[in-house]
């Protein structure tokens, strides 16, 4: 019997996709994608240097103006912004009594505009950030902390992620873990 349900960010409850930076800015973004979230900005999510200084790192790219402004904690709200139909699916299970968590590489800015967007407490029974626990999914040493700093079964507990190689490593691991793409992903396995 499922009783946790663990969830990704990125991807299921916010939009970070190449199509929507895309939408926002008007143009085939690729290399601008590419740039703004690859390089150091692996060591924003590992807590190790601020957005601001990943920010900063790329000011010599003729990108510049884009990566900032999609990066820029001011403007999240456009770069990264919550998907409400997901999000109004997963609040009503907490109202049928399952414990919701969140596992997600995120950077610290990321943290601090989801937790006022969605009131993270609110909802979710506890989470692992990987800017915080300085380790970062596919790693399976954050899938063993959530399992043990929340005391959780893996017979009662999924795994919802929008990335193929974390859902892999969540399952190596012996959490039961699903690829979302949509909703339906999520329902298919909880409504069953």
């Amino acid at each position: 019997m499922i009783k946790n349900i663990i969830f990704d960010v990125g991807g299921i409850l916010f939009d970070d996709s190449l199509k929507n930076i895309e939408k926002l800015l008007h143009k085939d973004c690729k290399n601008i994608y590419k740039k703004a979230y690859g390089g150091n900005f692996k060591k924003c999510l590992l807590g190790e240097i601020s957005v601001q200084q990943h920010i900063d790192s790329l000011k010599s790219e003729k990108e510049y103006k884009d990566i900032e402004f999609i990066l820029k904690k001011e403007n999240l709200y456009l770069s990264y912004p919550l998907i409400k139909e997901n999000y109004e699916y997963i609040k009503k299970l907490k109202a049928k009594g399952y414990q919701l968590y969140l596992l997600t590489n995120i950077t610290e800015d990321s943290y601090q505009y989801i937790y006022k967007k969605i009131n993270i407490s609110e909802i979710f029974t506890g989470g692992i950030y990987s800017f915080q626990e300085h380790l970062i999914k596919p790693d399976k040493k954050i899938y063993e902390l959530l399992m043990n700093r929340f005391c959780l079964k893996k017979e009662e507990t999924v795994f919802f992620d929008d990335r193929k190689s974390n859902v892999l490593e969540a399952s190596k691991c012996g959490i039961k873990s699903f690829v979302f793409h949509s909703i339906d992903d999520l329902k298919k396995v909880i409504e069953k």
